[in-house]
């Protein structure tokens, strides 16, 4: 039953990353309200140990130092979901919008108002992560505006409008970094009072814009490279990455995505997912399909080894997918999160209006 349970977990997440990460991540803020809150230092220093991987790196590169990098194996895959922001620091964004939309006196929200502040810190880690190597990626994209004629005789584009869809989307990142940043800066106790209350709530309206600019620069990535496959930017977001870092963390990455690693997170921006990517089921691929007795092909029937072994035995992850399948799902699954946080939030500025009137 248990690993039933973590095959289905596992095919959620192949098929509804950006769902399920944010389900998993909702269920540990919860949980973890208290620990957060009184230790949140601690947090902190965590979160900020893969940025340090990849950022130093980076960061080096740029000066100069191509010798610098840190191969530490079972960072890897933290490191990748830093990078594709669809695992944590999307979903992040996303627990902190919906928190100051729902009914406050829900216990389960107070709980997550509570530390709405510290979340708010949290995901700055791995967003920055993802603006760092997606840097890159917008600069490129202008060139699509600039030269575009000489973009499109590059034979990168297989459709014009796809392309100019994720180009946009790609150069909209860069916007969303100048609105993330001091969001997150003044997040932190020592800026924020030095603002003065007045001050830090008149910046904080810019979330509203922020959440606004999030969705279209999702969407607009899944569309674009639904309509041109290729992303509209020639080589493959992993080659970017790899010129973008050159470093121990890129070369996981790379290495991952030679193994099919592409289909994980809903933030992401490759291929067919947005950044949220907001990134893929790194576990529990689909199993390769085992012929039925009937020879009808059902992924129920089994053959028993030819050595007389036990037969295998069938689980969620043998349930194929098909990749554009899942581009639609992670389109609808951005259209749910923000169409019905969009609901909510009209809904409470409402009855929030409403309250005003009558202490009135």
């Amino acid at each position: 039953m248990v690993k039933l349970f973590i095959d289905f977990i596992q095919f959620l997440n192949t098929l509804a990353p950006l769902l399920t990460a944010l389900g998993v991540l909702t269920l540990l803020a919860v949980l973890l309200s208290k620990s957060i809150k009184r230790h949140a230092t601690v947090y902190y220093l965590v979160f900020a140990v893969p940025f340090a991987l990849v950022a130093i790196p980076f960061i080096g590169r740029l000066l100069g130092m191509e010798g610098l990098s840190f191969r530490i194996p079972f960072m890897s895959g933290l490191t990748r979901d830093y990078i594709h922001a669809g695992t944590l620091g999307f979903p992040l964004l996303v627990i902190i919008m919906y928190t100051g939309a729902l009914n406050p006196k829900n216990p389960y929200v107070k709980k997550l108002l509570a530390i709405r502040k510290e979340l708010s810190i949290l995901s700055g880690f791995p967003i920055l992560t993802h603006s760092l190597i997606r840097f890159t990626s917008g600069l490129n994209a202008l060139q699509f505006f600039t030269h575009q004629e000489e973009y499109l005789a590059s034979g990168r584009v297989t459709n014009v409008l796809g392309a100019g869809i994720s180009n946009f989307s790609f150069v909209l990142g860069l916007l969303l970094l100048a609105l993330f940043l001091p969001l997150w800066i003044t997040s932190f106790d020592s800026v924020r009072k030095r603002m003065g209350s007045a001050g830090w709530k008149k910046l904080q309206r810019w979330s509203y814009v922020l959440y606004a600019l999030l969705f279209i620069h999702a969407i607009g990535i899944q569309t674009g490279s639904m309509l041109n496959p290729r992303g509209g930017r020639g080589a493959h977001p992993a080659a970017t990455e790899v010129s973008a870092t050159e470093s121990g963390v890129a070369s996981e990455v790379r290495s991952a995505e030679n193994q099919g690693v592409q289909q994980r997170t809903g933030d992401r921006e490759r291929g067919g997912n947005g950044d949220a990517t907001p990134s893929t089921g790194r576990r529990g691929g689909n199993r390769p399909e085992t012929a039925s007795p009937g020879g009808s092909g059902s992924p129920t029937g089994t053959v028993a080894p030819s050595g007389g072994g036990r037969p295998p035995t069938w689980s969620f992850t043998d349930i194929k997918v098909g990749s554009q399948t899942r581009q639609y799902i992670h389109i609808a699954s951005l259209l749910l999160i923000f169409g019905s946080y969009l609901y909510l939030r009209l809904r409470k500025a409402k009855q929030d209006a409403a309250k005003r009137r009558n202490i009135h």
